[in-house]
C-alpha cells in the first residue's frame, strides 16, 4: 500500500490517481514513496525494452515487428511482463479474459485477414507494438505501461462478456447444413476442427455496445484507470466523436490502429511502398 502526499489517503501500490482527492502519481512518487512503494528494477527495465522491439544495438527508429499466429504468444508474454507498477490489477483482468472469455481465440473481425482464430490477439499485440514505435519516437513521455495497456485493450469488448462471446463461428456439418458455435474460453479446443477458413456472424443475443464502450465496460471493473486511458479506450475507432478534443494517449492509439489496419495487415500496402517489417528471431 502507498500514501497521497496530497490527502494522505492509503491505497493500492498499483493506483495511478487518488480516487479521493484526484492526486496523480508520478514516476518520482513511485520510487521515493517509501517501502511499500515497488521502485522499477533494471530488469523489469530490460523487460520492458524487450516489448517495444528496441535494444541498444539498434540506432534509430525501430521497425515495424510482424505480428501473426506463430509468434503472436510470445509477442503477448513479453508485453504482459512489462506491466509492472499496476502489475496486481492487469494481472487479476488477464486472468478473468485468458479463463473466462474468448480473448485467446476471437478472431478480430467477421470478415477481413484477421477474421481467424486468434484475430484480435493477434491485432491488440500488433497495434501495442505499432503504439510503443510511436511513443518511443515522438511522444517519449507518455507511460510506457499505460501505452501497453490502452493498446492491448482497446478492442477488448470484442470478446463479448463472460459466456456470451461477440463472435459466433458458424460451421458446415458433414451433412451440409451449418451451425453456429459460440467463442467461449472452452473454444481454446476448436482449434482440432476441420474447417479451416471459419466464417463468424455477430451474436445478436448480446446487448447492443460499441466496442470502445464494452471494452471500457470490461476493463474498469478490475483495472483503475485515468482519464486519458479511458478515453483512449472508449474512443480509438470513433475518435471524430470527440469534436477534435484528443487526449495525446488517443490520439497516438488512434494512429497505432489505423497503420496497423491500413498498411500491416495488407501485405500489397507494405509490398508496395516498401514498409520495413521484420520477423522477430
Amino acid at each position: 500500500m502507498k500514501k497521497c502526499p496530497d490527502c494522505g489517503m492509503v491505497i493500492a501500490n498499483q493506483a495511478i490517481r487518488c480516487p479521493k482527492c484526484k492526486y496523480t502519481f508520478t514516476s518520482e512518487d513511485e520510487t521515493t514513496g517509501g517501502s511499500d512503494s515497488e521502485a522499477i528494477t533494471p530488469a523489469a527495465a530490460a523487460v520492458s525494452a524487450a516489448a517495444t522491439g528496441k535494444s541498444d544495438k539498434v540506432a534509430g527508429i525501430m521497425p515495424m515487428i510482424e505480428v501473426n499466429k506463430e509468434n503472436v504468444d510470445a509477442l503477448y508474454e513479453q508485453l504482459k511482463a512489462a506491466i509492472v507498477k499496476r502489475k496486481t490489477e492487469f494481472d487479476h483482468f488477464i486472468d478473468f479474459l485468458e479463463n473466462r472469455t474468448s480473448w485467446l481465440t476471437s478472431p478480430a473481425e467477421v470478415k477481413g485477414s484477421l477474421a481467424c482464430e486468434k484475430g484480435l490477439l493477434i491485432r491488440s499485440v500488433a497495434v501495442a507494438k505499432q503504439l510503443l514505435r510511436i511513443k518511443d519516437t515522438i511522444m517519449p513521455q507518455l507511460d510506457e505501461e499505460s501505452a501497453i495497456i490502452i493498446a492491448l485493450f482497446h478492442e477488448v469488448g470484442k470478446v463479448g462478456i463472460e459466456g456470451k462471446p461477440l463472435f459466433i463461428q458458424e460451421e458446415t456439418s458433414a451433412l451440409g447444413g451449418t451451425s453456429t458455435l459460440g467463442l467461449s474460453f472452452s473454444s481454446r479446443l476448436s482449434g482440432s476442427s476441420s474447417n479451416s477458413n471459419p466464417t463468424y456472424s455477430v451474436n445478436s443475443k448480446l446487448v447492443h455496445m460499441n466496442v470502445g464502450v464494452r471494452s471500457l465496460f470490461l476493463v474498469s471493473q478490475y483495472m483503475l484507470l485515468s482519464d486519458d486511458e479511458a478515453q483512449a479506450i472508449s474512443y480509438a475507432s470513433d475518435v471524430d466523436l470527440l469534436g477534435g478534443k484528443l487526449s495525446p494517449y488517443t490520439l497516438l492509439l488512434s494512429t497505432a490502429l489505423q497503420m496497423q489496419k491500413s498498411i500491416y495487415e495488407d501485405s500489397d500496402v507494405v509490398s508496395a511502398y516498401s514498409f520495413t517489417v521484420i520477423n522477430p528471431s
